[in-house]
């Protein structure tokens, strides 16, 4: 493929590899031939050679060539000299480095370094042959040679005279090296002193720990003089040697222990893609068909429904992580062990994990040694390593070692295609499966939302919840229809979930009034309580039992008989009398409340839906009605686990005031992304950790029934894959909202219903009330209290209700309110 793109290109191929190796074994056995010929000439070799005897001088009878390379070696000496003169010597030195680029950095040799290796010979030619101040040439001074002369002698020192040739030539001289070594001197030299610094801090270091390390011998020796004179006394005082001995152990239980017997360190490199080539219409799951019969929620008519597939998905067109490099995560496993020896902590190196976002360093210490003294150590072993973000793991949950996690320099992001296609989300035992991401060793993290049985998600600005979000819904709509499970969405914020609002799964339009909030919460409540009834009334215990129940035959309804109501059937004064005693006492219904009525049997719907209600940001809605949302919350977080309805929540501002005690209790299974402090990450996490993390998707999930936390990178999901997948899901189906509920909704939230439900009593209190505000033509909290002797509570009460009914003004201060009424 790369020869095709050249040629297309205009380009020449490439050579082949073993032909840059030949030219650099050649170049450089020629460059040796000729430094070692013009390094050991001497004229007197010239005797030999018939046609050079002119430029010979005389030598003795038993004297033999002084050439290393012989005739010819005495050949090429004299052709580098009678040419550069002094400058021959560059010749040879260039050649090799010529070789040199050639076979080890497989370089070309044009145009710049065969342009700098002519200037540098002319220029050193020259050089020497101003140098010496020659205008002739003579080639027993070994000056400048030919072209020195002719460069030198004819060119530069008629122009410039001696000195401003020599600067001149110099100059050319450094450029001319600059371009065949491809390196500036000044960077060079740079880089030569930075690395001599090095080595020189290196020694030190060296130097430091052989003086810590023999500091700690001649402790340990005196510690053992020290401990030999104190046995020495005690058996002169009768003590025994056993408890001498453990005396000793008790002072200094480490000092004679050494380190454990560990296997072989190993790399796992689990931050590779598994991402496999959907087939046309691959889907996760395949959608059952349903026995006819009535449905709550309005969830009818969805017979059709077709489940998305894998191809509203974006192919994996990221690059692949870099394999991991095994020196460099050996070296830095090596600093690691290094940094905790020169504090005095022995430690045997471990596995090593690459994952998608960190790298997990593990280290065996050794028997005795506390391991909260590694912890203590975190800020120096980030010194060490230059890591960004450093976490450690004190040890590995379920594990006898110690973690120490380093972000990586690349990070690689977790698609939701790849967890999707994991046989674990599509496994029998995942009722509602949740693609949460993938964990330090590879491992896919799939949640089951039925056994959460709710979800607490909590983390910074920026550092990935909103796409959790996102994929978690995704993931529900990958497997469910409509009339499986159905959507309540809270978005106080108004940006986040509004793409949502074309889903059929809906129950209502997405609630952005947090005014409206709590009704919606409160409807979830009675639905839940509605549930249990018909639960009880159908002898099951909970939502699986109910829709997997065996239905009984459908018998046709037999009419009755009308009974015999006429004239001659008269009802008695005492069966009037019961009927109102019982209507009275609310046997018969009287004033029960709506949901309290008795459930007729063709009421009772053949299944019921998933219900997942998601709030996107707690906060918000704690700020406007705390007490409210707090106790729907607990409500539906401590009950509606067995009637299939289920809580998600998120927020970015994990305080104690918004997560409180009540819903953290209720609410065990939490993810918590990046956040600000350590006492953020306690609140939601109840330990710290949250704020280690180095963000864009890297988490801490806490499963369902268990203590242990999990550190995984969550998937990414992006806006134009959403967008598909609710547009795909909105053309199977139009959302079918829910009349009743959304009047209900928008009348418990709306500016002209905010008023309370009053009862009776209340409303002959607000009578009176009327009358002491019409009586005095003011109204006030304290006024109330005085005249009718209510407490604090229920008097300011009174004074909204009337405020809402139009008889007072608003609140002024301290003032007392303007009455309208005269």
């Amino acid at each position: 493929m790369a020869k095709s793109d050249n040629r297309k290109r205009g380009e020449k191929p490439e050579p082949p590899r073993w032909s840059n190796e030949v030219i650099g074994i050649v170049l450089i056995c020629a460059g040796l031939l000729a430094f070692l010929s013009v390094i050991s000439y001497t004229p007197k070799d010239l005797n030999d050679i018939g046609f050079l005897e002119g430029f010979a001088s005389k030598r003795g009878a038993a004297e033999q060539t002084h050439n290393f390379i012989g005739r010819i070696g005495a050949v090429l000496g004299f052709a580098q000299a009678a040419l550069f003169g002094a400058g021959g010597y560059i010749v040879p030195l260039a050649l090799i480095w010529l070789g040199v680029v050639k076979l080890v950095f497989d370089g070309r040799l044009w145009p710049r370094i065969i342009i700098g290796f002519t200037v540098l010979a002319l220029s050193g030619a020259a050089f020497w042959q101003v140098w010496r101040n020659l205008d002739t040439v003579d080639l027993t001074t070994h000056a400048g040679g030919l072209l020195g002369w002719l460069l030198g002698g004819k060119v530069f020192l008629p122009l410039l005279n001696q000195t401003g040739s020599l600067i001149v030539l110099l100059t050319v001289h450094v450029i001319a090296v600059i371009l065949l070594t491809g390196q500036p001197p000044v960077k060079f030299l740079k880089g030569c002193h930075i690395l001599m610094l090095r080595q020189i801090a290196k020694f030190r270091e060296r130097r430091e720990a052989g003086e810590m390390q023999a500091a700690k011998v001649d402790l340990r020796n005196s510690e053992r003089n020290m401990e030999r004179e104190q046995r020495r006394k005690e058996r002169e005082s009768g003590k025994t040697a056993a408890v001498a001995a453990t005396a000793a152990a008790a002072a200094n239980p480490q000092q004679e222990l050494g380190l454990r017997e560990t296997p072989k360190p190993q790399i796992f490199d689990a931050s590779q893609r598994k991402t496999e080539s959907p087939k046309p219409g691959d889907k996760p799951f395949e959608r059952k068909p349903k026995a006819e019969g009535h449905l709550s929620l309005s969830t009818a008519g969805f017979e059709n429904y077709d489940l998305p597939g894998f191809d509203l998905l974006d192919p994996d067109t990221g690059e692949e992580a870099p394999e991991a490099n095994r020196d460099e995560l050996f070296a830095t496993q090596r600093i690691i062990v290094e940094t905790l020896r020169a504090f005095g902590i022995e430690v045997t190196p471990g596995d090593i994990t690459r994952g998608p976002t960190i790298t997990r360093y593990e280290i065996y210490p050794s028997t005795g040694l506390r391991v909260s003294r590694i912890s203590q150590l975190e800020a120096d072993l980030a010194r060490a390593t230059c890591a960004e973000r450093i976490n450690i793991l004190a040890p590995i949950p379920g594990k006898d070692t110690v973690g120490i996690e380093l972000a990586n320099s690349q990070k690689v992001s977790v698609p939701l295609r790849e967890l999707l296609q994991d046989p674990e989300f599509r496994s029998a035992k995942k009722k509602i499966p949740l693609a949460l991401g993938k964990d330090v060793y590879g491992k896919t993290v799939i949640g089951d939302l039925a056994a959460m049985p709710h979800l607490l998600v909590a983390g910074a600005t920026g550092s990935g919840k909103s796409v959790c979000i996102n994929s978690i819904i995704a993931s529900m709509l990958f497997k469910f229809g409509p009339d499986e499970l159905r959507f309540i969405m809270v978005d106080p914020k108004v940006v986040e979930m509004q793409m949502y609002n074309k889903l059929p799964h809906l129950v209502v339009p997405v609630v952005t009034d947090p005014k409206k909030v709590v009704a919606a919460l409160k409807w979830v409540v009675n639905e839940m309580e509605k549930r249990y009834r018909v639960f009880a009334k159908t002898g099951v215990r909970n939502f699986d039992a109910f829709n997997q129940r065996v239905r009984p035959e459908k018998v046709e309804p037999v009419e009755e008989e009308a009974p015999p109501w006429n004239a001659d059937n008269e009802v008695s004064m005492e069966e009037i009398e019961s009927i109102a005693l019982a209507l009275e006492s609310g046997e018969l219904g009287g004033e029960a409340e709506e949901d309290e009525l008795p459930i007729e049997e063709d009421k009772i719907p053949d299944r019921y839906p998933y219900i997942v209600v998601l709030i996107d940001e707690l906060a918000d809605l704690m700020q406007t009605a705390p007490a409210d949302v707090e106790m729907c919350i607990a409500r539906i977080a401590q009950k509606a686990r067995a009637a299939g309805i289920h809580l998600i929540i998120a927020t970015q501002t994990p305080r104690a005031d918004v997560v409180t005690g009540i819903i953290k209790a209720n609410i065990p299974c939490r993810i918590a992304f990046q956040v600000s402090s350590a006492l953020d990450s306690r609140v939601i996490l109840d330990t710290k950790g949250a704020d280690k993390l180095v963000g864009k998707g890297d988490m801490l999930y806490l499963p369902p029934g268990s203590a242990k936390l999990e550190r995984s990178q969550g998937a990414f999901v992006s806006d134009e894959e959403v967008e598909r997948l609710v547009m795909h899901c909105a053309a199977q189906a139009s959302p079918n909202f829910e009349s009743d509920i959304v009047r209900s909704i928008n009348s418990g939230g709306g500016d002209e219903d905010d008023e309370e439900e009053v009862s009776a009593a209340d409303e002959d209190l607000i009578m009176k009330c009327i009358d002491v505000a019409r009586q005095e033509q003011k109204c006030s909290t304290s006024l109330l209290q005085r005249r009718l002797r209510l407490g604090y509570t229920r008097a300011a009460r009174m004074v909204d209700i009337l405020e809402a009914r139009g008889v007072v003004g608003p609140g002024d201060g301290a003032k007392p309110r303007e009455v309208y009424l005269k």
